[in-house]
């Protein structure tokens, strides 16, 4: 006898937290939407009052989604530096920042060996290079890179320590790590805020700023709601539908839900490594 619908979220919410079940859960991902082109980013977004950043017509429909990336790199120069971004996805943000800002050279890493090889097929072009691996332990030579651009990627990694000490051995001296992401206010929690923040203290980081993006964080979700439950009805399953509203970044995602009840707080991290 199947599990009651009500159960499957909450059966995913503890699977989540293995590293083995998501790293399978994007592989499926990348199979069930394998056809889908539309679908490229799959951050919760961020809106503000800034003016709206010029986009093509191509990217319109998952603006929140790219503005996120914009905000999270606005006051650091791209242009002819190499980059890696951690957690590729679809691979969206990858070609945006390739497309736009014109690094030198930009690889985009993920996990999910299905979703690397999707965006080989689909998005590989001369300087940007989709490879798998794992973001808290990164195999790349020492110095490798100017700036690493980390979305939604953190809360993911169970070794704080390890994944800054990783991420600064890469980078050069003055080079920036650049973090959005959501951090639980509960202090026993695996992504905890104070957790996170005492590790930064010991680690080789300056902080250049701290930003709390929550409420533009929860405001692009309502925004984006309606576009992404239409692209889950058409492409999921019916007994999954619950279950991907919850993961989606939907208004009724666990991570919106815990956003908005104060739970959890979005934040933009910009930092910079030592001398």
């Amino acid at each position: 006898m199947s599990a009651p619908k009500s159960t499957l979220p909450q059966l995913f919410s503890r699977l989540w937290r293995q590293p083995w079940f998501r790293r399978q859960f994007y592989n499926a991902l990348g199979l069930l939407f394998h056809r889908q082109l539309s679908w490229q980013m799959m951050n919760c977004g961020y809106r503000d009052a800034n003016p709206p950043i010029t986009l093509p017509a191509e990217r319109e429909a998952e603006r929140t989604s790219y503005e996120l990336y914009a905000r999270l790199i606005a006051e650091t120069p791209l242009a002819g530096r190499d980059v890696l971004e951690l957690g590729a996805g679809r691979g969206g943000g990858a070609r945006y920042l390739h497309d736009t800002y014109h690094p030198r050279r930009l690889i985009a890493l993920d996990y999910a060996e299905e979703s690397v090889r999707w965006c080989r097929r689909k998005s590989s072009k001369p300087g940007l290079k989709f490879v798998c691996g794992d973001a808290g332990s990164l195999l790349f030579p020492d110095a490798s890179f100017d700036v690493i651009v980390a979305v939604e990627v953190t809360h993911c990694l169970l070794d704080k320590e390890a994944f800054l000490s990783s991420a600064a051995r890469v980078l050069r001296p003055g080079g920036r790590l650049l973090i959005a992401d959501f951090f639980y206010h509960r202090a026993d929690a695996m992504h905890a805020l104070g957790k996170f923040e005492a590790a930064l203290a010991g680690s080789a980081f300056t902080i250049l700023a701290n930003d709390d993006w929550t409420a533009g964080a929860t405001a692009a979700i309502e925004a984006d709601t309606a576009r992404r439950t239409q692209v889950i009805t058409k492409s999921v399953p019916g007994f999954l539908q619950s279950t991907a509203l919850s993961f989606a970044s939907t208004t009724e995602s666990s991570t919106y839900l815990a956003m908005h009840a104060g739970r959890t707080t979005y934040r933009r991290y910009v930092l910079e490594r030592r001398q």
